[in-house]
């Protein structure tokens, strides 16, 4: 089997050839727009196109490579986006076809109900409601993606939005996703609702980078508010995985339910910490982390052993709970100008991510590349069949340093300052050398060096990240006139 490209063809580009053509059609052919993605109609259309595979052997190769197709499409978008080739990724988008295609409702059998009135200025006439009139998504008559496109690749798609339109475009379409995925009645899209903490995760992300702190707000609760149906999913994926089935039990199961619970209490909760401070809210921000606490003591209380020890060390959201409420004691701390003691917590939180990183390294052992280390990277699992809709930051210690180099410049110790952002970078330029790192780094520089001395150490900068191929750290970043 070729995957339906030549010799001279690559696998995945035949299916990603596929993508394109189904996009560039104007063939009326094509499952409707708007259905879920667990839609029978999705189904059968998805069941037929695997009719060219003759074997169960070919037919899971077949779905492997497009899996692996969806996937190398992911990590081409956080390649533009990193380095910030945003109309690139723009194009590419568009060339997929991958903007959701949300049409009206479509008809269902039965008199119309209040809501299916649309009120015109002269007279009422009969007809679906949209979600916002004048929808950019109401142009096509017929969804063009292959059935086999996860949803999540849709969502990706949609928040990219943000860096060619504007953030106000990607947010109008992932509001419009969002109704979807809870009205999914009135929008006939049974199915949508495992999409809606993904969604919202997607729109307070988006509301961040408008800085509409009280919008972004609102949809934290609502994921908190969702965490129960996302919680039963993901401890049932856990469940299922090959290193820890058939270790089990109803008990050990409970106990990874709360888990679970108690650890994405203390991420959600973390993120309106975060907003909060960004919005001056100082004292709302230290009751919010008094509920951090709370939650991050019922993990600590519950006893990891057997398959509960193995998901620790593989899951960062578990992982990640005392790191995490370390950092936002030292945030609150550096709000309320307490620079030393902050810069003390930044300290014990590094040290502590180092320790934790290395013990899962030493104890990993559920090799799923659903899971994957790498920051910003959607899973798989994120793309085609979420659970809670987000996750932990795998890593905090850039974080730390950038907060520990601030806390120590408006303490007035410069060279301490930077002495330890070299020292990390030393470690490990790959992991450590960030955009935020090198700029900061420069600023430093700024301050305490004389022009030719600071020019000197910014080009050395500079040329570390052209020996470890950071590409993705712009010219802008190393401060150079």
């Amino acid at each position: 089997m070729d995957g339906g490209g030549g010799s001279d063809v690559g696998k995945h580009h035949s299916f990603y050839s596929e993508i394109v053509a189904c996009a560039a059609t104007n063939s009326s052919s094509g499952s409707v727009g708007g259905a879920g993605p667990n839609s029978p109609t999705k189904v059968a259309s998805s069941s037929s196109s695997l009719t060219q595979a003759s074997s169960p052997n070919e037919i899971d190769e077949l779905q492997k490579l497009r899996r692996e197709t969806c996937e190398l499409i992911v990590l081409r978008f956080i390649a533009h986006l990193k380095l910030r080739r945003y109309v690139d990724l723009g194009k590419e988008v568009n060339m997929l076809g991958l903007l959701p295609f949300l049409p009206d409702r479509r008809s269902v059998d039965g008199p119309a109900d209040q809501d299916d009135v649309v009120v015109n200025n002269n007279d009422l006439l009969d007809g679906p409601l949209s979600w916002k009139e004048g929808s950019i998504h109401s142009t096509e008559p017929k969804d063009k993606l292959p059935p086999w496109i996860p949803y999540g690749l849709r969502i990706l798609a949609a928040q990219q939005l943000q860096y060619n339109d504007g953030s106000s475009k990607a947010l109008d379409v992932l509001l419009d996703m969002w109704d979807r995925a809870v009205r999914t009645e009135y929008w006939n899209t049974g199915g949508m609702e495992v999409w809606k903490s993904t969604l919202d995760n997607a729109i307070v992300n988006a509301c961040i980078r408008m800085k509409e702190w009280r919008l972004a707000l609102h949809y934290v609760e609502e994921l908190i508010g969702g965490l129960e149906e996302g919680v039963k999913r993901e401890v049932l994926w856990w469940c299922r995985q090959d290193s820890v089935v058939g270790s089990i039990g109803e008990e050990t199961r409970s106990q990874l339910r709360e888990l679970i619970t108690s650890a994405a209490h203390v991420e959600l909760l973390s993120r309106q910490i975060l907003i909060l401070l960004q919005s001056g809210a100082i004292k709302a921000a230290e009751t919010v982390q008094g509920d951090v606490r709370l939650h991050a003591a019922e993990v600590e209380g519950i006893v990891l052993t057997g398959a509960l020890s193995r998901i620790h060390g593989e899951f960062a959201l578990i992982r990640q709970v005392p790191v995490r409420q370390m950092v936002n004691d030292g945030l609150i701390l550096f709000a309320q100008s307490d620079y030393d003691l902050a810069a003390q917590r930044f300290r014990d939180a590094m040290e502590l991510q180092q320790s934790v990183s290395a013990d899962m390294n030493d104890s990993s052992t559920l090799n799923s590349t659903d899971y994957p280390s790498s920051p910003g990277y959607p899973s798989w699992k994120d793309l085609d069949s979420p659970t809670l809709g987000f996750d932990a930051d795998p890593s905090l210690t850039v974080e730390c340093i950038n907060n520990l180099s601030l806390c120590l410049l408006y303490s007035g110790q410069m060279r301490a300052a930077v002495h330890e952002m070299e020292s990390l970078i030393r470690k490990d330029p790959c992991e450590h050398l960030t955009e935020g790192m090198a700029f900061n780094l420069c600023t430093l520089y700024e301050l305490g060096s004389d022009g030719e001395e600071c020019t000197k150490r910014k080009k050395r900068l500079q040329r570390v990240a052209k020996r470890f191929f950071l590409h993705d750290i712009g010219v802008e970043s190393f401060r150079l006139n």
